[in-house]
C-alpha cells in the first residue's frame, strides 16, 4: 500500500488513459452563460469578492473539465488580468474552465486600485527573517483597513489587505481553515461538472506570490500550480508536504520581485528562486517536496530563445516537475505577449493531474477509505452579468487605473508643451543631463535622474510607492499641463547590475497609468491614453512597478 503523501502526488497526465473525476456539480446545469465571460460575486467572512468566469461553448453538464484560478498581480483588476494573461482567451481551444479571480481592495488611500492577495507574509512583517522591507520603503499608506495595527511598525512593510483571500488568517502557515479561493474552488465544483483531479492554480506578481501559496497549502488538491515573477517574502519560504509540479518564471531584467537577489528595487526582500526550490532555513524546498534527484537538464518548451527564453527543469522529479524558466524582459507576461503567456502557462499545467483529490480538498487517504470533506462554499453567489473576455461589465465595480490616476494630484511642477532638453525624463537621443543617466525602462529608455546614497549606505530618496510623495526626486519633465504623472525612486542601475539596491544605484522615473496594452492582448503598451501623461514622445509602459496598473514613461 503507498504512503498517504506518495498517492497524494500529482502525476503525468495522459489523455487516452486519464479517468476523470467528476464533482458533485456535474448534471446541474451551468449558473454561468457559456461562451461568454459572466461576472460574479459571493461573500466569505463578510466579504464580498468578484470573479470572472468563462465556461467553454462546448461545456455539457456531464463532462468533468479542468478547472484553472489565475490571480492577478497588485492593482490590477481582474478584467485586466483575464485579457493580459491570455489564458482565458484560450478557454474553448484547451476546452476547461477559466476563472480570473479579484483581490482584495480594502485600501481608502490614493493611488490604487488596491486589488491584493494576504500570502506569502506581505501582511506578517517583521517575521522569521525580520523586516520586510528597508526603512527607505516605509509607506503608511499601504496599510488596508482590514490590517488592524500594522502602521506600528518601522518599518512599515505590510502592504496587502489582511482579509482571508487563502487557506490561512494570516496569508502564511499551514493552519487550513478556508479563504476565498478554496471557498472559491469548493463553489465551483458545487455548481459545476469540474474534473476534480485536474484543478490548478496561476497568478502573477502579488497573484504570483498567492500561486505559491496555495501550491503549499492546497498541495493534496492542485494537479499543479504556474506562479509567474512572483516569490515569498524573506523569511517565509515554504514547501508543499506532498508533489505539486511548479513552473517558475521571471524576466532577467526584473527588479520588482527579482529571481536571483533578495532585495527588490522598491526596497522589499524576497526569497530566491534557488532557494524556494533548493530550500534555506525556513523551508526544505520544492526539490525536496517533489523528490527531485540529478542534475538539473533543459526543459524544451516553443518558445526557447524567442527573447533569450530558456527553462531548466530541477531534476529528475518523480512528485511533478519543477521548472524555472528565464527571458530577456522585466515584471510582466512572457515576452509582454498574452499570446505568448497563454499557451506557456496552459501547456505545462495540463500535463499533470491529482487522481486522488475527490472534490472539496478532500483527498483519499492510503487505505482508500473516503471520507467526509469539510464543504466552505461561497455566500451570497450573484451573477452581476455577461461581458466579452477583458471587458469590464458597468455594474462590475472595478476601480479602474484610470480613474484611480486622475485623482491623484498635479506633482509635476514645470509642466510645458513639447520637448525641452533642459527638463528632466528627456529623450536619450536628444541627450541628457549632467545629473542624469540613461536607464533603461519597459523596452526602450530614459534619461533618469541619479540619487545616489548617504553616507550610511541608505538611498537619497524614498523608494517606491503608489502614489506621489516627497521622494526628493526632481519634479520637472516636459508633459502636458493635463498630466498626472508623477516620480517614482527606484533601485535601478544603468547598466542591467543584478542588485542595484544593494550596490547604492538609485534613478527616478516618471509613473503613467497602464492598462490600455490590455485591451489588443499584445504588448506592455499602456495604450494612448495612458501615453498622454508621458512627456512628448514617450509612451507608458508596464514591467518595473509593484502596482501593475501603473507603467513607466520610456522612450522607444
Amino acid at each position: 500500500m503507498l504512503a498517504s503523501s506518495t498517492l497524494a502526488n500529482s502525476v503525468r497526465y495522459n489523455a487516452s488513459s486519464h479517468v476523470a473525476i467528476g464533482s458533485s456539480g456535474c448534471g446541474k446545469s451551468s449558473p454561468y452563460t457559456l461562451g461568454k465571460t459572466t461576472v460574479a460575486t459571493g461573500t466569505y467572512a463578510g466579504v464580498k469578492w468578484t470573479y470572472r468566469i468563462y465556461v467553454p461553448k462546448a461545456y455539457k453538464s456531464t463532462t468533468p473539465l479542468p478547472l484553472l484560478i489565475h490571480h492577478p498581480g497588485w492593482g490590477m483588476s481582474a478584467a485586466s488580468e483575464e485579457s493580459g494573461a491570455g489564458i482565458t482567451a484560450l478557454s474553448d481551444t484547451y476546452g476547461f474552465i477559466s476563472v480570473t479571480a479579484q483581490g482584495g481592495d480594502d485600501n481608502s488611500n490614493r493611488g490604487g486600485p488596491w486589488y491584493s492577495w494576504n500570502a506569502v507574509g506581505t501582511t506578517q512583517s517583521p517575521g522569521p527573517g525580520g523586516y520586510t522591507c528597508t526603512k527607505k520603503a516605509n509607506y503608511p499608506e499601504y496599510c488596508y483597513t482590514s490590517c488592524d495595527g500594522c502602521g506600528n511598525h518601522n518599518p512599515q512593510c505590510d502592504w496587502t489587505t489582511c482579509e482571508e483571500t487563502g487557506p490561512t488568517p494570516t496569508g502564511t502557515g499551514l493552519s487550513n481553515v478556508g479563504g476565498f479561493i478554496p471557498s472559491l474552488y469548493d463553489t465551483l465544483e458545487s455548481q459545476l461538472c469540474v474534473d476534480t483531479s485536474r484543478e490548478y492554480a496561476s497568478g502573477e506578481s502579488n497573484g504570483g506570490m498567492m500561486t505559491y501559496q496555495l501550491g503549499v497549502d492546497l498541495a493534496t488538491r492542485l494537479a499543479a500550480i504556474s506562479p509567474e515573477f512572483g516569490s515569498f517574502h524573506k523569511g517565509f519560504a515554504m514547501a508543499p508536504a506532498v508533489g505539486v509540479p511548479v513552473i517558475d518564471l521571471h524576466g532577467t531584467k526584473d527588479t520588482t520581485v527579482p529571481a536571483n537577489v533578495s532585495l527588490s528595487a522598491d526596497g522589499y526582500y524576497y526569497t530566491t528562486t534557488d532557494e524556494i526550490f533548493g530550500g534555506n532555513q525556513y523551508s526544505r524546498g520544492w526539490m525536496t517536496s517533489n523528490g527531485c534527484k540529478g542534475s538539473s537538464s533543459h526543459y524544451p518548451t516553443k518558445w526557447d530563445g524567442q527573447q533569450g527564453m530558456y527553462c531548466v527543469s530541477m531534476g529528475d522529479c518523480p512528485g511533478g516537475d519543477v521548472v524555472r524558466c528565464s527571458w530577456n524582459g522585466g515584471h510582466n507576461w512572457l515576452l509582454n505577449s498574452a499570446t505568448a503567456n497563454g499557451p506557456f502557462v496552459l501547456d505545462f499545467l495540463f500535463q499533470w493531474t491529482k487522481p486522488a483529490h475527490l472534490g472539496y480538498g478532500y483527498t483519499v487517504a492510503a487505505d482508500g477509505v473516503r471520507g467526509e470533506p469539510r464543504i466552505a462554499l461561497l455566500g451570497d453567489v450573484t451573477i452581476v452579468g455577461t461581458t466579452e473576455i477583458g471587458v469590464p461589465h458597468p455594474d462590475e465595480s472595478s476601480i479602474t487605473a484610470q480613474a484611480a490616476f486622475a485623482a491623484l494630484d498635479s506633482t509635476l511642477s514645470a509642466v510645458v508643451e513639447g520637448p525641452i532638453r533642459q527638463l528632466h525624463y528627456g529623450n536619450p537621443k536628444h541627450g541628457c543631463r549632467a545629473d542624469e543617466e540613461v536607464v533603461e525602462a519597459g523596452t526602450g529608455t530614459v534619461c533618469a535622474p541619479k540619487m545616489g546614497i548617504n553616507d550610511d549606505k541608505s538611498p537619497k530618496c524614498l523608494v517606491g510607492g503608489a502614489a506621489p510623495s516627497a521622494n526628493s526626486c526632481p519634479v520637472d519633465a516636459a508633459v502636458s499641463v493635463h498630466s498626472k504623472a508623477w516620480p517614482v525612486c527606484v533601485g535601478k542601475g544603468a547598466h542591467e547590475e543584478m542588485d542595484p539596491y544593494d550596490e547604492g544605484l538609485f534613478h527616478c522615473l516618471l509613473v503613467c497609468p497602464c492598462t490600455g496594452a490590455l485591451d489588443d492582448m499584445s504588448s506592455q503598451d499602456c495604450g494612448p491614453v495612458a501615453h498622454a501623461h508621458c512627456p512628448s514622445g514617450a509612451r507608458c509602459e508596464m514591467g518595473e512597478l509593484r502596482n501593475r496598473a501603473q507603467g513607466v514613461c520610456t522612450y522607444v
